[in-house]
């Protein structure tokens, strides 16, 4: 069904009463003829239906679109090839213009005004003579006014994408004659205005060919091509044998380029020559940052990416925060590819040797800032074979904490595969504290011999009195020589894993964690005897048995009960500390910042221990013995968590009675019973206080009848 012109719209009928909407912002763009029925726009005089019944949706795209005209910004249209080659006819005599100036831009843009005008008074004529136009049809039930309003639909359609071209081929125009008058301050500034550009189109910039000066070899010209421009070269394309496949052509022959010229006389860059028409499909807008020469990282994110790498962080999550950050992959600037290629650049340009000298580098200037701050190395072959280092405050640590070391070493902590050898203790808060550390390149009696002597010299020779290890030979035998008056102990989980190793019953297995956990000195031999007994019958060889044996005052508890541990049996502080240095370091750091980061988690560890002294300090814990006087003097003396240890043995002596009391002017004896026997009995001597052959509840008994304070000397 088609619409003849003076007709009324179909299957309204006659439209006896007119509604306008006259409060409507829609109106005030238009001016209403005496009879209602057209609307005249009032800026660009085009005559549209002012039919209200209809609705007003085609009043306010026109608004639109008067608007794009009126201000002159860039219609969203996407070009015909018809439009491009009118547009572009202009760009081929570009190169006779040489230096645009201001005049040059207004005459383009008026030129663009006068079409506007002429369009405009031809799209007037076509309605000032009576033809009414059909526009949006309202909806209906009706199957046949429906099918008449899509055809007066498309009519409206056509018009109006007649009138988006017209303004596209202005719009453009206005633009092209904007480009081509600028001027930029450097290259780089005009590559960077055709790159965002370039972004806002949807293609992607390649720089080309440049020219200098001769006489003082400085750059006069520079060429941008799209990245299209060109064709990849029949060689890689006919090569003969291909094992790879081919990759995808990028190039299609692209005629687009932006050309700068250099005033040498002002030192200003002119635009020389541009066209811009693509023979190609130009890329959406939310593609268009995945375009090579949009996807790149600035100096601004490169010291960004760099402090956060430095801190730990990993390049997936540095990805996924600067994604959240900017509100969007796409919006971030950079690709994951381009992340990982500058860690991976910035890696390899870092060798053994360049990396060895930046990390003595770097402790030299730790050294000026901290005196007291140790390091030593050994090179061999020209190669960094043995570093150590200590910083101050983990001397004055030592010499506070260092009854007891943990002796043990950790692997794949950086790039070189080099052992870092962490030297460990207990504070008085019961946590890991680090005295020194060592980084060698391979394990033997000689390396922790040089080792375990760098450790001295930092620490003003004071030695140990307790060292524990995994079971290390090589350790042991390093102990043994330079650690002559210091008790070693092998991790006790650690023996009972290598254990398993020979020994498949688990009665048997039970028998040997009663001789390291649950034997006396007195009874340790019998037992062994038992204990070979029943393995020899299963064992093919009594190697691994001779060899424990041999190690016995090193694993044996009834060997070790009367020496001094701080009720560590094992390296479970090591490798727990292990496991946290592992959230710092991974295989693939250089040293350099192997070592940084090795410094890193001893701060975390020191700030660690600044708030729990916060905590001892401002916060006193709730009396619950019935030794107040006691338990108030050991919560002054102790931290929270060693007087949690104390009170524990407190309430243990609740059920401990003294019977009598021997006195005499060297010593006091006690006789303390528990309930109805006898269960300890516990030799003060003198003022003292040394314990003997007790367990701590008892002498807090024996404590509470004299009267005495708690003090740090009856931990041990």
């Amino acid at each position: 069904m088609s619409t003849e012109i003076g007709d009324k719209p179909p299957g309204r009928g006659s439209i006896s009463k007119k509604r306008y909407r006259r409060k409507s912002e829609v109106w005030k763009h238009f001016d209403v003829l005496p009879d209602g029925e057209r609307a005249i726009c009032k800026y660009c005089s085009k005559s549209l239906s002012a039919n209200t019944n209809m609705g007003t949706s085609h009043l306010k795209r026109h608004i639109k679109l008067c608007k794009r005209l009126t201000e002159g910004t860039t219609s969203q249209t996407p070009l015909t090839r018809q439009q491009e080659d009118r547009l572009h006819t202009t760009s081929t005599p570009l190169k006779q213009l040489g230096k645009l100036h201001s005049h040059k831009e207004n005459n383009i843009v008026d030129a663009a005004k006068g079409k506007v005008e002429s369009a405009n008074v031809k799209n007037f004529s076509k309605y000032s003579d009576g033809q009414q136009r059909v526009d949006d049809p309202i909806e209906t039930t009706n199957a046949g006014e429906r099918q008449q309003g899509e055809s007066n639909a498309f009519i409206f359609n056509e018009e109006e994408r007649r009138l988006q071209d017209k303004h596209a081929d202005v719009a453009s125009l206005m633009e092209y004659g904007r480009i081509v008058s600028m001027t930029f301050s450097s290259e780089h500034e005009a590559f960077k205005f055709f790159n965002d550009y370039a972004k806002r189109k949807g293609f992607s910039v390649r720089k080309s060919i440049i020219v200098k000066d001769k006489a003082n070899k400085t750059i006069t010209f520079r060429r941008f091509y799209c990245s299209r421009h060109g064709f990849r070269e029949k060689k890689h394309l006919e090569k003969p044998n291909r094992r790879r496949r081919h990759k995808l052509l990028t190039r299609c022959g692209c005629p687009v380029k932006f050309c700068v010229k250099l005033d040498t006389k002002t030192g200003v860059w002119w635009v020389h020559d541009f066209i811009d028409r693509h023979n190609h499909d130009l890329a959406a807008i939310d593609t268009a940052p995945f375009l090579r020469s949009h996807c790149f990282i600035n100096d601004a994110q490169k010291l960004e990416i760099s402090t956060k790498r430095a801190s730990g962080i990993r390049n997936c999550q540095i990805r996924d925060y600067d994604a959240r950050c900017s509100g969007g992959y796409q919006n971030r600037g950079y690709q994951e590819k381009n992340l990982y290629n500058l860690s991976v650049a910035d890696e390899q340009s870092r060798k053994l040797g360049d990396d060895a000298d930046s990390v003595l580098k770097y402790f030299h200037d730790r050294k000026k800032s901290d005196p007291d701050f140790f390091f030593k190395y050994d090179t061999k072959d020209g190669c960094l074979n043995r570093l150590f280092w200590a910083d101050g405050q983990s001397v004055v640590d030592y010499a506070y904490f260092g009854d007891v070391v943990i002796f043990d070493s950790t692997y794949q902590l950086n790039r070189y595969n080099m052992i870092v050898v962490p030297f460990l203790g207990c504070n008085h808060h019961r946590s890991t504290i680090i005295f020194a550390c060592g980084i060698v390149s391979r394990e033997n009696d000689e390396t922790y011999q040089w080792l375990l002597e760098a450790f001295l010299e930092a620490t003003f020779q004071q030695h140990p009195q307790s060292v524990i290890t995994d079971g290390d030979l090589a350790m042991g035998n390093a102990i043994k020589s330079i650690l002559k008056g210091a008790t070693h102990r092998i991790c006790s989980w650690h023996m009972e894993r290598n254990a398993k190793k020979y020994i498949h019953d688990e009665t048997v297995l039970a028998k040997f964690r009663e001789l390291v956990y649950g034997c006396s000195l007195e009874e340790f031999e019998e037992k062994w005897k038992d204990f070979v007994k029943k393995v020899s019958e299963k064992l093919p060889s009594r190697q691994w048995l001779q060899m424990i044996y041999g190690l016995k005052e090193s694993w044996a508890v009834a060997f070790l009960n009367k020496k001094m541990f701080l009720g560590m049996s094992s390296t479970q502080r090591s490798e727990s500390f292990n496991s946290d240095l592992h959230n710092y370091i991974n295989g693939k750091m250089s040293l350099c910042m192997a070592v940084k980061q090795f410094e890193r988690s001893l701060t975390h560890k020191r700030t660690k221990e600044a708030e729990f002294d916060c905590i001892a300090f401002q916060k006193e814990p709730v009396l619950q013995t019935p030794f107040p006087d006691l338990e108030k003097s050991a919560a002054r003396s102790y931290t929270p968590n060693i007087f949690h240890i104390v009170r524990d043995e407190m309430e243990r002596a609740v059920g401990l009675v003294v019977d009598e009391i021997l006195n005499s002017s060297m010593a006091s004896k006690y006789m303390v019973f528990e309930k109805k026997r006898l269960n300890h009995s516990t030799l003060c001597i003198a003022l003292g206080f040394r314990m003997m052959w007790t367990k701590f509840h008892v002498l807090v008994q024996s404590l509470n009848v004299r009267k005495f304070r708690v003090g740090t000397s009856f931990l041990y």
